[in-house]
């Protein structure tokens, strides 16, 4: 059902039901018929997404950003629900490439520096990005050639983030009710992670070889956490060779309900 013909469904049923306390047909009910309106509204709103929920059209787009004499880069994800997938594979022209459902794009260059940002259309009463059936997906493609920066937000979103082969050095994740994986970055020097969520369920794989200082706070989060490669030493598990590994990460991370594994 398209947003016009939901308005003007709920339209008509206002206007019907006025018409009938007019002529005294819901006297019997001892109510106003605005009692019945919202009432009536939600109803008619909770079929709509039943019956649009599987209707999810979103244009498919390939996307292919150069690097274009870039010596490092940042890269702004704002993904709404579904499927995100991010790893190494790029061209070695493009500062990334991929297939994306549904996307806005804006790319700023600096000097040296390139900063791109991936948005999901803003849309109110548009497809459903909810349900079973939702099958909205970004499969990104980035390039191990210069550093780079990543900040991922994300709704009710099944994310896979493979960031082994890539020179990140900094990751930030804020996300919603989602279940996120990440691999670490295995020869990225020293890379910054913090996380922030509400619901989620959140793991994080640090290669071997790659030494990493790891602080958690959220009461409600479950944390497990590899105390053979990252004892606790007071508030924070870390490395016994943190401060002299050439390949380390800081990870911080704030999480509300959820669970935490890092390995």
């Amino acid at each position: 059902m398209k947003r016009g013909a939901f308005w003007g469904l709920v339209l008509l049923v206002v206007g019907v039901l006025l018409l009938m306390q007019n002529f005294g047909y819901l006297d019997f009910l001892g109510v106003s018929v605005w009692q019945l309106v919202w009432p009536t509204a939600l109803i008619a709103l909770g079929i709509w997404i039943l019956v649009g929920r599987g209707q999810a059209t979103w244009a498919t787009e390939e996307v292919a950003v150069g690097l274009d004499g870039a010596s490092e880069a940042s890269l702004r994800l704002d993904f709404g629900a579904g499927e995100l997938k991010v790893g190494a594979g790029a061209d070695g022209s493009q500062l990334l490439s991929g297939t994306l459902d549904g996307v806005n794009q804006t790319v700023h260059r600096e000097g040296g520096r390139a900063e791109v940002r991936l948005s999901s259309p803003s849309v109110l009463f548009g497809p459903m990005q909810w349900g079973p059936t939702f099958k909205r997906v970004w499969d990104l493609r980035l390039t191990d050639r210069v550093p780079m920066a990543i900040s991922v937000k994300s709704g009710a979103c099944d994310a896979n983030l493979n960031l082994e082969r890539l020179k990140v050095t900094s990751l930030h994740i804020d996300s919603g009710a989602s279940s996120t994986r990440v691999k670490l970055p295995a020869g990225a020097g020293h890379t910054e992670v913090r996380g922030s969520s509400g619901a989620a369920s959140l793991e994080l794989r640090v290669p071997e070889g790659v030494a990493a200082r790891i602080r958690t706070t959220g009461a409600l989060a479950s944390t497990t956490v590899d105390l053979r490669r990252f004892p606790r030493i007071g508030s924070e598990y870390i490395s016994p060779d943190y401060e002299t590994a050439t390949n380390k990460v800081d990870i911080r991370l704030d999480m509300g309900v959820g669970s935490i594994d890092i390995r």
